[in-house]
């Protein structure tokens, strides 16, 4: 399949932006002309007038400002509020495709959007990225420390101010993603007592002279990768398919999340 949805914003069910009159705004803001973007739009010039007209009438600030002109009409400019309309046009499209294609991928989270702009779009320097929910939070007037349940069930805590709970607006309940970078994490045979530890069947080994590239599925298609000399595995028999702890501080963990 090829799906592709068609993005209209209507204004109490009228009409306001569909992918015709977005061509129209692109072309207007490229050659500085309504006459010119109706040519480009493949619509006439009396279309494009009237819709761009409609569209200044509707919205709180126009989107589009001309000056009349001779023949071929005068000059037209986009407005600041027309620049972000096709901006956030943009990005709601781009985040229709991504909908569409994880309708056909079963390996991507749907549990809620946050999970599903991260497995598209998210890109960081640390390789360990979980999702999961706040299940506890504590804390004082400076630092809190946030409990969070994995989708596999297995918890992490955070160690963060107080200043930033505040300021994601965390609490019991929020959907979150925790950020780990990868020489963060050491691995265990046996768990720890003191911060995280995630248990997980080893997946994978790569190494070098000096360091090792360690990756555990911890269940639920969630996976930890951590990168570690090779000499705090001394003592431990790595074998594919054989079950260890992933251990990391709390202080390294970082919390991402969506309004």
């Amino acid at each position: 399949m090829n799906l592709k949805a068609l993005l209209t914003l209507n204004d109490q069910q009228k009409l306001f932006a569909n992918p015709r009159r977005i061509k129209l705004l692109l072309q207007i803001r490229d050659s500085g002309s309504i006459s010119q973007g109706a040519r480009e739009a493949g619509i006439s010039y009396k279309a494009a007038w009237d819709a761009v007209n409609d569209m200044n009438q509707q919205a709180d600030a126009a989107l589009v400002t001309s000056e009349k002109g001779g023949k071929g009409g005068g000059g037209a400019q986009l407005t600041p509020f027309g620049h972000r309309l096709l901006k956030v046009y943009e990005l709601m499209e781009q985040m229709q495709d991504m909908a569409l294609e994880a309708l056909l991928d079963e390996a991507v989270p749907m549990d809620n959007l946050l999970e599903l702009m991260a497995h598209f779009s998210l890109k960081t320097s640390a390789r360990n990225q979980l999702t999961g929910e706040i299940v506890a939070l504590q804390g004082d007037t400076l630092s809190d420390n946030v409990l969070v349940q994995l989708t596999n069930g297995q918890q992490v805590q955070a160690a963060i101010t107080h200043a930033s709970t505040d300021r994601l607006g965390l609490q019991p309940g929020k959907k979150v993603l925790l950020l780990v970078k990868a020489p963060a994490v050491l691995i265990h045979k046996h768990a720890v007592i003191h911060g995280n530890c995630l248990q997980g069947q080893l997946l994978d080994i790569k190494r070098n002279d000096d360091k090792s590239e360690i990756t555990l599925d911890i269940g639920n298609g969630e996976k930890v990768y951590a990168s570690v000399t090779n000499d705090t595995l001394t003592g431990i028999e790595l074998q594919l398919g054989d079950y260890f702890y992933a251990g990391f501080s709390p202080e390294n963990t970082i919390i991402a999340t969506m309004n």
